[in-house]
């Protein structure tokens, strides 16, 4: 049984500590002649995302939908996945995605893991002070101050 993503696209993004976020919001494809529950039989999914420079960011939440839609022999399953590395500029890019992943319906060792190794765009997002790498600790931290303490 075999899986695809509908979109690829990973977006990226400063946080606030400086590191780099890596965001991909897609749909999980599965080709499959009936529905079944994907979460009783997703056994395990990881995966990392190696970018142009060569280097690795593991993916490290995962979430897939427990709705699906079923059409034309695919099940249309919600997917995000979510990984940060430490890098100094954020920019439009290609990289490689790779998503290991293990569909088990009885334990039997014949079911073997299988994966999905995809090119794909990597689209920085953010500021332009953001996005060239001026790390959160060069910048004073944003802080709010409670409410009618202005000028007090």
């Amino acid at each position: 049984m075999k899986l695809f993503l509908a979109d690829t696209s990973i977006r990226q993004y400063r946080r606030r500590d400086g590191r780099v976020a890596f965001r991909l919001r897609s749909y999980l494809m599965i080709e499959t002649t009936t529905t079944f529950r994907l979460s009783a039989y997703l056994r395990n999914i990881s995966g990392f995302l190696k970018l142009s420079a060569g280097t690795l960011v593991p993916l490290q939440e995962f979430g897939v939908s427990e709705n699906c839609i079923y059409r034309r022999g695919v099940m249309m399953h919600d997917f995000r996945a979510f990984g940060i590395a430490s890098l100094n500029v954020i920019k439009d890019d290609v990289g490689v995605l790779r998503l290991d992943y293990h569909i088990s319906f009885t334990g039997h060792p014949s079911e073997e893991p299988d994966f999905i190794q995809v090119h794909v765009p990597l689209v920085g997002r953010g500021t332009a002070k953001d996005r060239m790498g001026i790390a959160a600790s060069t910048t004073p931290a944003r802080t709010r101050e409670p409410p009618g303490a202005a000028g007090a």
